[in-house]
């Protein structure tokens, strides 16, 4: 914790001076040279630092402004597909969410609840697996082979319930079904009881932001009403898309 805090100084005093060699940055922030010298040797192997050549003075890279700009364009997202979610809810009567990937997980951007009193798993904030819900399996039809080889080799696929999908062939399977029905179902694999359904949402370079996602519980979303869910979702999603720019 130390070190994290040391080279958050270090980033800062960078964003403040502009410009800056190792033993002038370690007077500013008082640690020892060889310290600063490590700390700075890190940032810029992650690329958060770039060093002139020339005078040898390390400055904030463009990694800074391309974390930026995903920041803003979440903030941009959920102010955008807001009203979709809540226009989904009051049509289906079922929570409405929008997530967002982030590394292996998906984090709920948006929820917006519906009438009914059961509590789910997607609040906002929350932080769910790939291989076990709707949105995350959404995202996972969208990698690659090896992409998706690397996720599942890396990835200790848990049962969270007994429905859960924990073999990587039957993952795989579920993964091009959901391609060609272009919504994934969540069919009690997360949340015994729960089932969700889920559809992706591009930009305007047609790459995959977010998921878009009915939640409730499976005495509503039955299996007979799932395509009727996910030909809604479906929908929504490309709305939202479209608000984003995206043009089929």
């Amino acid at each position: 914790m130390k070190s994290l805090n040391k080279a958050l100084d270090i980033i800062e005093m960078i964003a403040q001076r502009g410009s800056l060699g190792i033993r002038e940055l370690s007077s500013f922030v008082g640690f020892p040279v060889g310290t600063t010298h490590r700390i700075v040797a890190t940032l810029a192997k992650r690329r958060f630092l770039v060093q002139d050549p020339a005078s040898r003075n390390y400055s904030l890279s463009l990694r800074f402004l391309e974390l930026g700009t995903r920041v803003q364009q979440q903030f941009n997202l959920t102010s955008i597909a807001r009203p979709y979610l809540e226009k989904l809810m009051q049509e289906t009567g079922e929570s409405a969410n929008l997530a967002v990937l982030d590394r292996d997980d998906a984090v709920y951007l948006d929820h917006v609840r519906s009438n009914h009193m059961l509590q789910l798993f997607t609040r906002l904030g929350a932080r769910v697996p790939l291989y076990a819900t709707g949105v995350g399996k959404m995202f996972l039809s969208r990698l690659s082979e090896q992409e998706l080889k690397d996720y599942l080799a890396r990835t200790a696929m848990a049962a969270r319930t007994p429905r859960t999908i924990v073999n990587a062939d039957n993952l795989a399977k579920e993964l091009a079904q959901i391609r060609k029905a272009g919504f994934a179902v969540d069919n009690e694999e997360m949340e015994e009881g729960v089932r969700c359904v889920a559809a992706m949402v591009f930009d305007h370079m047609k790459r995959p932001v977010a998921a878009l996602s009915l939640s409730g519980a499976v005495t509503r979303i039955t299996p007979e009403r799932i395509e009727y869910f996910g030909e809604m979702v479906k929908q929504y999603a490309i709305r939202i898309s479209e608000s984003l720019g995206f043009n089929s």
